[in-house]
């Protein structure tokens, strides 16, 4: 073997959380953006040890682009049946469209359970079993951490713009996007880096339930960078709207404020003109529309979050 090359040794979740309720459920509540990018997708409002009727689950939490609940199920060690089957009744209460289930080792049993569930289970329900891996190098004493997928939807590569099936408009956002997304972080380097769908839209949160940032195409067609808010609440969003408003200062006259009273989201945006739809666009004004969209949400991002964050 290489002597600059070193073995990678696996440790349990004890040595970093000793205890799973307190520690580690914990912890992953408060970093859950590390699981959302995992799976590909935007977790926000996570709420640890939340209750369904007489039991509570480790985690529920929203999947912010679809307003999914998600339920998240925590063991340390070898899968069993009393957390199956917690989950389960967890997901079942809350109605969750995703549900996830974190161990350290899965039984096959257990593997097929879930399988089973993702091919004849409830329709829009998805089922995943994560592995959560504490690593480090031989003779380093220093950890590192992962997520590794072990079951997911038969359709979630699909889902996320996998697969070989996607129409030319797909392929091109797909393709668009993942460059924006290469681009932007390098441009933010602690920026959650996200992966891109097949949609015409890609967004990250904004630091508050319900408000989030994010580059869409629209009619017209224009292509924009926006704060899109979106509570459960139709004052809600309006008062976070005016308050924006009130406080705007260096993009003001960049922005395109808008109630949307047909809606009962409220989006602030800054547009940009484009000469086609994606399919029409060449390589080049690609090229130039993602700089714009990286070096415009930087801009964006900056005077917006300290706000949002301030609400």
């Amino acid at each position: 073997m290489n002597r600059n090359i070193a073995e990678i040794q696996e440790h349990n979740l004890r040595s970093v959380w000793q205890n799973e309720e307190r520690d580690f459920t914990r912890w992953l509540t408060e970093n859950i953006e590390l699981l959302g990018s995992a799976l590909g997708i935007e977790i926000e409002d996570a709420r640890a040890e939340e209750s369904v009727e007489d039991f509570s689950s480790d985690i529920v939490a929203r999947e912010m682009n679809t307003g999914e609940t998600i339920v998240i199920e925590n063991q340390y060690n070898k899968t069993d049946h009393d957390h199956l089957g917690k989950l389960l009744t967890y997901s079942s209460g809350k109605n969750a469209g995703f549900s996830i289930w974190l161990a350290e080792e899965f039984r096959p049993e257990h593997r097929s359970v879930l399988e089973w569930l993702n091919e004849s289970g409830p329709k829009d329900a998805k089922f995943f079993a994560i592995k959560p891996r504490v690593v480090s190098i031989d003779g380093s004493e220093r950890r590192g951490f992962e997520f590794e997928v072990v079951v997911e939807p038969n359709e979630w590569e699909r889902e996320l713009g996998g697969g070989d099936s996607l129409t030319e408009t797909e392929q091109s956002y797909r393709n668009f996007f993942g460059e924006l997304v290469e681009a932007y972080s390098e441009q933010r380097p602690r920026w959650s880096k996200l992966k891109p769908g097949p949609q015409n839209y890609l967004t990250f949160s904004a630091g508050k339930s319900g408000v989030s940032f994010g580059w869409v195409f629209h009619q017209g067609p224009e292509f924009c960078v926006e704060l899109y808010i979106s509570t459960s609440s139709k004052e809600q969003n309006e008062e976070i709207f005016d308050l924006l408003k009130e406080s705007q200062d260096n993009l003001g006259s960049e922005l395109t404020w808008a109630r949307l009273a047909e809606k009962q989201a409220c989006r602030i945006k800054w547009a940009k003109q484009i000469p086609g739809k994606i399919t029409e666009l060449t390589a080049d004004q690609c090229t130039e529309l993602s700089e714009w969209g990286v070096e415009t949400m930087d801009d964006f991002q900056d005077e917006s979050e300290p706000r949002v964050s301030n609400l």
